[in-house]
């Protein structure tokens, strides 16, 4: 049974659904709770400025909770990244992500855009190097794990989202690679330890087409089983067919590597349920 999905974007960010519509693909889907977590604001992406009116975006996902009262269990959160300003006080959760690089003379470049600006960036930035790319993506990450605290840990390996279609990936950086990701999380799951934090397990990837399979990759998913660090099922869903995309498939997953629980919001509160 999944209760919840608590990654969840609306037409408040660059979701393709509006808050209601999104609460009732979650009530069609069996839920009895969900999580809105629009984009933090980002005034430097033209291509997802994120929410510019916090206040606002909080008023409307407690107006929606309270006229559906009963029937879904609604709690305001925010997907932060990096390099947005401190949010508004008042969210029940912080998603704690990483879309960006970091900038050079003012110029921010997407992690996650699409595969020809990551190739640019690759290219350009870091002379076609992507253990370089991939070192400053995972520094920024601990270090917004380490300074912000977020509850959950969004999409760790993003940066191999585009991996299917370029290739980047390759025999002779790989190995390294995969030391580069596992050392980042053992770090990170130290400091998650301290709050009673969790990373996602996020289908989104899959949802639209760039991976088949979800993030972290498996070999990470070992680590986070090893460790006993919780783990969450989420689909980064920005339109209503998605908002539980895969995830029978993905506890399958989480089953097969040694999991035998994952945590969901149930009846407002973040508890472990078996899988």
């Amino acid at each position: 049974m999944f209760y919840s999905n608590v990654h969840t974007h609306s037409t408040w960010c660059d979701g393709k659904n509006t808050l209601a519509e999104m609460a009732q693909a979650a009530l069609a889907a069996g839920m009895t709770d969900l999580g809105f977590t629009s984009h933090s604001y980002a005034p430097f992406d033209p291509g997802c400025i994120g929410v510019t009116d916090e206040a606002g975006y909080q008023q409307a996902v407690r107006q929606l909770a309270a006229e559906l009262a009963g029937k879904l269990t609604v709690k305001c959160g925010l997907e932060w990244d990096y390099f947005s300003p401190q949010p508004a006080e008042g969210y029940d959760y912080f998603i704690g992500s990483v879309h960006y690089f970091t900038p050079r003379a003012g110029v921010y470049r997407s992690v996650d855009e699409s595969p020809e600006t990551f190739q640019w960036t690759l290219d350009n930035w870091f002379d076609g190097d992507f253990l370089k790319m991939a070192a400053d993506y995972y520094q920024l990450l601990l270090r917004h794990v380490t300074e912000n605290r977020p509850l959950i840990v969004g999409h760790f390996d993003l940066i191999t989202k585009f991996d299917d279609t370029l290739h980047y990936l390759t025999a002779a950086n790989r190995q390294q690679y995969q030391d580069l990701a596992r050392q980042t999380l053992a770090a990170i799951t130290e400091q998650l330890a301290a709050w009673g934090g969790m990373v996602e397990v996020n289908t989104g990837g899959m949802s639209r087409g760039w991976t088949s399979r979800p993030y972290p990759d498996t070999y990470l998913l070992k680590d986070l089983q090893q460790r006993q660090t919780p783990v969450i099922i989420t689909s980064d869903s920005h339109q209503t067919e998605t908002i539980a995309f895969h995830f029978q498939e993905t506890a399958g997953l989480l089953r097969n590597v040694g999991f035998t629980e994952t945590i969901q919001l149930q009846q407002g509160s973040f508890r472990p349920v078996p899988l």
